[in-house]
């Protein structure tokens, strides 16, 4: 990207909370990616860590072929013979062409992931903000990338942001809610309260068409949703990776810690770390 790219990046981002990158990645690393995983994640017969934190068995939306029950943190480490998927995934999420990207965004000179979902159909997702799993202190400077395996079109079940000013946060008191009871129950009621609010104000809704080698970024406090696939419950391969700027203290929407705890990230290259818990 060139400094004119770069700053037009920069101010789109700040003013509208996300922004679509095109082409910059390898068209044939990524279809090496998503042949990896259809030949060997969609038929592993063995436990794999899932959303949720549950150790599971692959299962299929019915009469499909479709894996339900997305991988969680697959960079980290697959069961055996899957190593090369990992070693694959984590390349591609510390590579300098995510790295410049973000870096063209928000200026900063190193991010740590937190964590990535590797998503095999499209999850349907109702509006909420990334910020609960993961934010900065103080909150809307960590990003989520959004890196499709495959080419996209309508009926694929890609997410959808409403534009929104990275800076602009609703907090729980602005929406008229307690700051009281279980974080599950918050989110929930904050989740509610903020998609009545926005979708009240008949916003736009921006679905980008991605090709392989596309990705979107969209700040922690950008609101958010994924459309439904037709046919329902078909394949879809996407990668979601969490990512702070290293420097930042960070926790999430209600715990924001202020000061820094125990660092348990690995450095891996000049641009990025990788966060174990």
């Amino acid at each position: 990207m060139n400094i004119l790219q770069r700053m037009q990046a920069r101010r789109h981002y700040r003013n509208r909370g996300y922004q679509v990158f095109r082409g910059a990645f390898s068209t044939d690393e990524i279809e090496a990616l998503a042949m990896m995983i259809r030949k060997q994640v969609v038929p592993y017969s063995g436990l794999i860590l899932r959303m949720g934190d549950d150790v599971d068995f692959n299962k299929f939306h019915p009469s499909t072929g479709a894996v339900s029950n997305h991988l969680i943190n697959p960079h980290r480490g697959l069961p055996s013979g899957l190593e090369a998927l990992s070693n694959a995934l984590r390349r591609l999420i510390t590579s300098r062409a995510l790295g410049d990207r973000l870096q063209a965004l928000d200026g900063e000179e190193h991010y740590t992931v937190h964590q990535t979902i590797l998503f095999l159909s499209s999850p349907t997702t109702e509006l909420h903000i990334d910020s609960w799993s993961l934010d900065t202190t103080p909150l809307g400077f960590s990003h989520t990338a959004w890196i499709p395996l495959q080419d996209m079109d309508p009926w694929s079940g890609v997410p959808s942001v409403v534009p929104w000013p990275r800076d602009s946060l609703l907090t729980e008191q602005d929406l008229g809610l307690p700051c009281i009871g279980a974080t599950a129950e918050r989110y929930e009621r904050y989740q509610q309260a903020l998609s009545a609010k926005v979708l009240g104000g008949g916003p736009e809704a921006i679905t980008p068409l991605m090709r392989r080698g596309d990705f979107i970024v969209w700040s922690s406090l950008t609101p958010h949703f994924t459309l439904a696939s037709r046919p329902s419950r078909a394949e879809r391969l996407a990668l979601q990776v969490l990512v702070r700027p290293t420097r930042r203290i960070w926790g999430n929407f209600i715990a924001q810690p202020p000061k820094w705890t125990i660092d348990r990230s690995l450095k891996v290259n000049d641009q990025f770390s990788l966060y174990f818990v």
